[in-house]
């Protein structure tokens, strides 16, 4: 193993081994290298078909993906993309795949009414809005820098008047919008393991276990203001970007026994190969519900890790 990797908190890469002592040489060196960009079509400003002929014309090096469809792989230099009208125009979205699961796992459809309750920088708020119409969807956005990337991002790619966006703590919706919501999104403030890059030492610089801690505080206040702005019969997909526990089942296995016949978890079905079930046990605590249900996303060239949890609030 390159020593590299050792620049990276002891303790955290522990915890790696622990979680995936089989595959744990295969992770770790996932951080030594970026991510292979991709970016995804605007269906409401182009076609797939369109796309891969701009990209062809623009001699872009490309690979198309089977799942999530409409997703491309660049081969080539992201300046190089960025030079191009469709880019500028905004019918292309640059994206992690692991992102783009998310709102596949919350599957809107015409008529929804939608809160995407941390939104900012509007990768996933796009994406929703652009693989279904007539919806009705909220952002929500707490950090005022994040809020105006927010508005420039849903305006790059057609969106402006196509979403209510708000400055404001999520933590509030239980108050703003009891039970308004067919389906909410909650793409949570976490501790971020799944972005860490050897050689960008800000994005594991910050890491301890108390952030840990700090996420699953603020994580458990937005879960129980998203159950009280969600609809009866509503559905909640929860994600993360980390490998933390405590962030995932744990979190999972809290609010299930908090709302108990309340709220029910439902399978995230995805249709690949480096999706797993989440872990049955953590540091001496066993988690009750079927782990099956949820799913862990194992980084490799190009997905970042990442889990997604969906939930369906019970009529009374």
């Amino acid at each position: 193993m390159q020593d590299e990797i050792y620049k990276l908190p002891k303790e955290f890469l522990h915890r790696i081994k622990a979680l995936y002592p089989h595959n744990y040489n295969e992770i770790v060196h996932t951080f030594l290298k970026k991510k292979l960009l991709a970016f995804r079509v605007n269906y409401s400003k182009a076609s797939l078909v369109e796309i891969r002929k701009k990209a062809a014309n623009a001699h872009l090096k490309i690979k198309e993906l089977k799942f999530p469809k409409g997703t491309f792989l660049l081969n080539s230099d992201l300046r190089q993309l960025q030079k191009t009208k469709m880019y500028d125009d905004g019918e292309i979205f640059v994206q992690n795949i692991s992102s783009m699961l998310v709102p596949i796992v919350l599957s809107p459809v015409p008529g929804d009414k939608i809160l995407d309750l941390c939104a900012a920088p509007g990768a996933k708020t796009t994406q929703i809005l652009s693989i279904a119409e007539n919806i009705d969807l909220t952002a929500i956005e707490k950090s005022r820098t994040r809020y105006y990337k927010l508005l420039a991002n849903l305006k790059n790619q057609g969106f402006e008047n196509k979403a209510t966006v708000l400055i404001m703590d999520g933590i509030w919706v239980r108050k703003k919008f009891p039970e308004e919501f067919d389906k909410i999104l909650l793409d949570a403030p976490c501790s971020a393991e799944g972005l860490f890059y050897i050689l960008n030492p800000k994005s594991y610089g910050y890491w301890k276990l108390n952030k840990i801690k700090e996420a699953v505080s603020k994580q458990k206040q937005l879960l129980n203001a998203a159950f009280y702005a969600l609809k009866e019969g509503g559905e909640l997909v929860y994600s993360t970007c980390t490998f933390a526990p405590e962030e995932n089942e744990a979190m999972v296995d809290w609010f299930l026994k908090k709302y108990k016949d309340k709220i029910e978890l439902l399978p995230v079905e995805l249709e690949l190969d480096n999706a797993c079930s989440g872990i049955k046990h953590w540091k001496g605590n066993r988690f009750r519900f079927n782990v099956q249900y949820v799913k862990r996303i194992i980084p490799d060239k190009y997905f970042e890790a990442f889990f997604i949890a969906k939930f369906k609030k019970i009529a009374a």
